[in-house]
């Protein structure tokens, strides 16, 4: 009678721990024990890049008062602080790079020409890696950013790596009064982005749903973004796009609900089509 009282004892302490450890994972993996709020340093990424000594000639606005007005959105090779030379002998599927001051984000984005899933868990280096890389998916996606709406995928790591500090940084800012920038720095060219929304929406495969070419079905998915209401929701009405600017979104999943995603809505502003802003 005693032992089987011990054994009753052992048993029911080992079945609440386990059930303590299980209750903690699901609150860890889904952000709500130490959400993303840390400034993410080197130390966080696999991969930086060997040439770039300063992240001060990365700034958008610095970018935006460089750029050439006869050739709008175009860099020259000797001011491209990129050496994509470097980093496609490296890795060939390394594409662009991502440059954001809030949250600071500053990586190389990645596409491979036959898996659209392997990014999700290797880095820059081809290495396996949890955390991935940012990255477009081929099937849908081009490497020279003018299809009408891109979308850069990133894992939202509890450390800050990737997307990490994304949703944290964002839900401070107030888009209307402090306008931020996205930089996508090519080979060749660069892109300059103002993000104009962030929105919660389902996981959905938004280029799959969506027609950006033709102008009723990019207009209902942008009426469906400014009608978006709630928590992680935030619009600048004097910055809605229209058919005709190309998208960038950048699409990570929502802190506490994995079967949502925090989307940041951007709209080109500097480019060979578009009109330059001012300094």
């Amino acid at each position: 009678m005693f032992n089987k009282r011990i054994t009753w004892i052992i048993l029911s302490a080992v079945m609440f721990i386990s059930a303590g450890v299980l209750i903690f994972y699901f609150l860890w993996a889904n952000g709500f024990i130490a959400p993303p709020d840390v400034s993410p340093t080197t130390e966080y990424a696999e991969f930086t890049y060997p040439s770039l000594d300063s992240t001060e000639h990365l700034t958008p606005d610095g970018v935006i008062k460089r750029l050439d007005p006869e050739h709008k959105g175009t860099v020259d090779q000797d001011k491209n602080p990129v050496n994509f030379e470097e980093l496609q002998a490296m890795n060939p599927d390394i594409i662009g790079w991502i440059h954001m001051s809030s949250p600071f984000i500053s990586q190389p984005i990645l596409r491979s020409p036959t898996n659209d899933s392997y990014y999700l868990s290797h880095n820059a280096s081809k290495k396996y890696d949890k955390a991935g890389s940012l990255f477009i998916e081929h099937k849908y996606n081009g490497t020279d950013f003018e299809d009408m709406c891109t979308i850069i995928y990133g894992h939202r790591m509890s450390n800050g790596a990737m997307f990490g500090n994304l949703q944290a940084t964002m839900n401070k800012l107030d888009l209307s009064a402090n306008t931020q920038y996205i930089v996508i720095y090519l080979p060749d060219n660069v892109k300059i982005y103002q993000i104009c929304a962030t929105i919660v929406r389902d996981k959905r495969h938004i280029l799959y749903y969506n027609n950006f070419d033709s102008e009723s079905s990019y207009s209902s998915f942008i009426d469906e973004v400014y009608s978006s209401r709630g928590k992680n929701v935030e619009l600048v009405d004097d910055a809605k796009p229209e058919y005709g600017d190309k998208l960038l979104i950048l699409s990570t999943c929502l802190r506490g609900d994995r079967t949502q995603r925090f989307l940041v809505i951007a709209k080109e502003i500097g480019g060979d089509s578009q009109s330059q802003p001012v300094d």
